[in-house]
């Protein structure tokens, strides 16, 4: 077998694995509170009611229009939407590696497709996130600007690349960090104020349309106060930070569970270096580095992994170029320090291999569970009728196919009020509702005064182990 045949079968096995790990990570998984809340509004949506109006979520509206659409498409199908979510991880992926491969070549596209592959299923792209969609566009936006290297972007490409951002600001507020990083890399194109200010106004303008086009649709709907004070409003005045030592500790395991990223992004550091100095076509790294960070921003509010999706297009185009760069080098050196070097970044990239089965299995065992308890709640009430979950498990209102009693779907900080508390125990109280649901991933203080008065109000039907615990009130 020659040199090349090597690569090319080496890179087909680890295509092969990480595409078989994303699938089990999409599919063997439980619907996670988050993507419980979406899909309770894609439901609220198709049966005629309006996100925030209606039923309460603090993101912005694209995740559940698209949801809604792929649910009404294929008759409620759960299996569709993460059929449709695992695409837009492969999109964003193949958008990557095109674009990696674009700006230096076939070995660096490679790699670049392989890291965010990878990326996706370790920061849970498949778990129904908005941020593999902010990933999509972004990925998308990038290309759009990077496409011919050392061509200045027309006004166009700038109009599109703010379009696009304002796609991703409507799956998640972060994705607007990213109109700052563009903006400035604009500036760095040579030219005279006269230009710079056309590509920021088309930056502007296409960043705005989409979130003007959707402020109106809300406002013809007499909607708009609405998706102010939930989607913007709650979340600059009613989101509470994580602590400090919170941060440092899922941030470093955030760094281990893709040490390989990482590494790659050092060596580039010193192999793709960022610089603002003014050239005619802008300097492509610069660009990456600017995104990056600005995705990496919401890590200093919540360290959650999936947040790291938003970076992942960047940072893998950089990463491949580091890793790329450090094996050119090390092709020049004695082959014991080459193969020396090999063992040690296959080491690396396979650290977090012997943790992947028994994660999915634990992830298997939630999937029963929540079926178990979804078919319960059908078997105890009747189609169409409004059930209670407390206090984060909005997911059971759409595994159940059973509407939520009050607008409050969860309780959280982000939207707890003592009227929206007393909301929920007077329709426990007064037994207003068939079947409460308690499943406290998170217990706060209201989870359990709530669950109090469940368990004085209401016989437990469910055993009391495991979660989630199932009470008839009627």
């Amino acid at each position: 077998m020659t040199y090349r045949s090597a690569i090319w079968l080496s890179f087909g096995l680890a295509l092969a694995a990480v595409l078989a790990l994303l699938v089990a990570t999409t599919w063997i998984t439980p619907v996670s509170n988050d993507a419980g809340a979406y899909l309770a509004v894609a439901d609220a949506i198709l049966a005629g009611k309006l996100p925030y109006r209606d039923i309460f979520d603090h993101k912005p509206p694209g995740i559940y229009y698209l949801f809604a659409a792929v649910l009404a498409a294929s008759q409620r199908s759960l299996l569709a939407v993460q059929i449709v979510q695992a695409s837009a991880v492969l999109l964003m992926a193949g958008l990557t590696g095109w674009l990696a491969r674009r700006l230096w070549g076939w070995p660096v596209g490679a790699l670049a497709l392989l890291l965010a592959l990878y990326g996706g299923a370790a920061y849970q792209g498949g778990h129904l996130t908005t941020e593999v969609w902010v990933a999509l566009w972004i990925a998308a936006a990038l290309a759009l600007l990077l496409r011919r290297p050392g061509q200045t972007p027309t006004t166009a490409a700038w109009l599109l690349a703010g379009g696009l951002i304002g796609l991703a600001t409507l799956f998640k507020q972060s994705g607007l960090l990213t109109l700052p990083a563009f903006t400035l890399w604009a500036a760095s194109i040579q030219g005279g104020w006269r230009q710079i200010g056309r590509r920021w106004l088309a930056l502007a303008a296409g960043c705005a349309a989409p979130l003007l086009l959707t402020a109106a649709f809300f406002a013809v709907q007499g909607a708009l106060t609405d998706l102010w004070r939930d989607a913007v409003w709650v979340n600059l005045s009613n989101y509470p930070r994580a602590s400090t030592s919170a941060l440092l500790q899922v941030n470093l395991a955030n760094l281990r569970a893709f040490p390989l990223l990482w590494l790659g992004l050092l060596l580039a550091l010193f192999l793709q270096t960022p610089c603002l100095r003014r050239t005619p076509a802008g300097h492509p790294p610069t660009l990456l580095w600017l995104t990056l960070l600005a995705g990496l921003l919401p890590l200093l509010h919540r360290p959650y992994g999936h947040y790291l999706l938003q970076a992942l297009p960047p940072a893998a185009i950089l990463a491949a170029a580091g890793l790329a760069g450090l094996w050119q080098r090390l092709t020049e050196r004695p082959w014991p320090l080459r193969w020396l070097a090999l063992a040690g970044l296959l080491s690396l990239a396979l650290i977090d291999l012997p943790a992947w089965p028994r994660y999915l299995s634990y992830t298997q065992t939630l999937v029963q569970e929540q079926q178990t308890a979804a078919a319960a709640v059908q078997t105890l009430s009747q189609p169409g009728q409004p059930i209670l979950a407390i206090s984060a498990a909005a997911q059971f209102y759409f595994l159940s196919d059973r509407p939520p009693a009050s607008r409050w779907a969860y309780l959280y900080p982000v939207n707890h009020s003592a009227a929206a508390e007393a909301e929920l125990a007077g329709l426990i109280q007064r037994r207003a509702v068939p079947i409460v649901i308690v499943s406290d991933s998170e217990p706060l203080p209201w989870h359990t005064r709530l669950r109090r008065i469940v368990e004085a109000t209401c016989p437990l039907h469910s055993a009391p182990s495991p979660p989630p615990h199932i009470y008839t009130c009627q």
